[in-house]
């Protein structure tokens, strides 16, 4: 019976000692989520801020107000002139165009050669009219100067003749040249075909100094003479 009463006596202490547990967490678990704290911590003293001295200025007393002070621009200097492009003069062409006779119908000008003489074939009209047809020219230096005596090899529309240039001194003033030459064919215009040769004088043989010339005469007034220019160029 007396042991029966210890047993009760324990159980009840044992019970309210878990109740006692159980408060005592819960308290501590109200303290440290903030739920409840007996001794909360002092409040923060409030930061007092002082109001600060203005400057007043004194009447009468100019107050002194900073000027801009002025940016310096750099003056750029003198740009360089690009001097004026030399252009290039027209160059004279060789060999030059004889003052006679007219041209009238254009024709290509010879080129240098290995031949001694080259040459430049113009066809035009006639200095004694529509009534004449042939060929004429003269011999020249690089200069312009007259080559007289050079023989000149005509030959064609039935004609075989070897002429003289400046041996006649008819043909150096219808012509305008100490070096002229001349060989008529035939009274009106008609169509044919004539072959010019120069030769060199100084040798037995007379060998050609210049190219064959074929000079086709159209058969109409305006280019009954074949004026070919005989050119020394070596």
């Amino acid at each position: 019976m007396g042991n029966d009463k210890k047993t009760a006596l324990f159980n009840v202490l044992t019970i309210v000692m878990l109740i006692a547990t159980v408060c005592l967490v819960g308290f501590y678990g109200l303290v440290a989520f903030n739920v409840f704290n007996p001794c909360p911590p002092p409040s923060l003293p409030t930061l007092v801020v002082l109001p600060t001295a203005t400057e007043t200025p004194t009447p009468g007393v100019p107050t002194w107000t900073p000027t801009t002070t002025p940016t310096i621009t750099p003056t750029p200097g003198p740009t360089n002139t690009r001097r004026p492009t030399l252009t290039p003069s027209v160059t004279p062409t060789f060999p030059p165009t004889p003052t006679f006779p007219p041209t009238a119908t254009e024709t290509p000008r010879a080129t240098r050669s290995p031949w001694p003489f080259t040459y430049e074939l113009s066809l035009g009209s006639p200095q004694y009219g529509c009534g004449w047809t042939g060929v004429a020219g003269h011999v020249q230096d690089l200069d312009g100067n007259p080559l007289v005596g050079y023989p000149v090899h005509v030959w064609g529309a039935g004609i075989d003749v070897v002429v003289a240039a400046g041996s006649d001194a008819r043909f150096n003033t219808i012509y305008g040249h100490q070096a002229a030459w001349e060989q008529f064919f035939d009274s009106r215009p008609k169509p044919m075909q004539v072959r010019v040769q120069l030769h060199d004088p100084y040798r037995a043989d007379h060998p050609p100094v210049s190219d064959e010339i074929v000079v086709d005469l159209p058969g109409y007034c305006g280019a009954a003479l074949g004026y070919v220019v005989f050119t020394q160029n070596h």
